[in-house]
């Protein structure tokens, strides 16, 4: 597979998931984050280990192990976000998680032992002035619980793209993509029963939003990941994030009737700013426009 179109299928994917906010918004009126990520994730493993049940023949310990690493690591991103969701506009929500952008190289540059580039350290500084507009209260530098709680599923992000990318460089993505659905289903299956007392949803709104989550943002998105994500690099794939809070940003605005304030505006330019300028520093994209001129 080529990176543009391992790329395509990354921007699809997240592009999909980033849908996945209001919908949490609307499963979560009746049942806790930990029963509903339980609930999606198991039906979401279900449905395509059903599909590709003979490509999971034959699956390695490995395999396993990786998976229920990067499965791991979600259910913690997705315990965050969900929680810091009740209490945080969906389109702030997607902004801050998606500080991820930021983290991922110098995480990186630990795991793979290189150093980050200039330019990655200058996204991540543009990308935090954004954050700091989205998130700062009057005149004082002040994270409410509800975004501390996002901003700490961002990083939990980060690390998982590239724990991610380590599991597809070594293993069949594929597998990966169904059998990490199952981890994180199970781990928030017991969060569940620890913290909230599980129970099942009762309206059937609620069962279409799990429904949509399951099978669109889940069996489709977290599937698709992985497999794109074996042909380009962790830095790459952080940028394509930005389809996710762009996604959601416009849910928000047609269906919860939010609304972007001036300084949000500038903040979430700010952000898409610092995620694609490297993009476009290194294809040459300022270059060509000297040489025209």
């Amino acid at each position: 597979m080529s990176q543009k179109k391992a790329e395509a299928i990354i921007a699809l994917a997240l592009t999909l998931r980033g849908t996945s906010l209001l919908f949490s918004k609307l499963a979560m009126r009746t049942v806790g984050p930990y029963t509903l990520c339980g609930i999606r994730f198991l039906i979401s493993f279900a449905v395509v280990a059903l599909i590709f049940h003979k490509h999971l023949k034959g699956v390695t310990k490995a395999e396993i192990g990786h998976s229920a690493l990067v499965g791991f690591l979600y259910f913690l991103c997705m315990a965050f976000e969900l929680n810091g969701l009740k209490t945080t506009p969906s389109s702030t929500t997607a902004f801050l998680e998606n500080s991820s952008v930021m983290i991922i190289p110098f995480i990186a540059a630990v795991v793979y032992r290189r150093l980050p580039k200039a330019m990655d350290i200058l996204s991540a500084v543009i990308a935090m002035a954004g954050i700091g507009f989205l998130t700062l209260k009057g005149s004082s530098f002040n994270f409410t619980k509800g975004e501390l709680l996002v901003l700490a599923g961002g990083v939990s992000f980060a690390f998982t793209v590239v724990a991610m990318d380590f599991a597809t460089k070594n293993d069949d993505p594929l597998r990966i993509g169904i059998i990490h659905m199952f981890f994180i289903g199970l781990f928030s299956l017991i969060a569940s029963f620890v913290f909230e007392g599980f129970k099942m949803p009762t309206a059937p709104a609620e069962w279409g939003a799990i429904l949509y989550l399951a099978l669109v943002c889940g069996a489709i998105g977290f599937t698709l990941q992985p497999v794109g994500q074996k042909y380009t690099t962790p830095e790459r794939s952080g940028l394509y994030v930005a389809c996710n809070p762009l996604a959601a940003a416009v849910m928000g605005v047609i269906f919860l009737g939010e609304r972007f304030t001036p300084a949000s505006l500038v903040g979430g330019l700010l952000v898409l700013v610092s995620i694609f300028l490297p993009a476009a520093v290194s294809n040459g994209l300022f270059s060509r426009g000297k040489e025209k001129a």
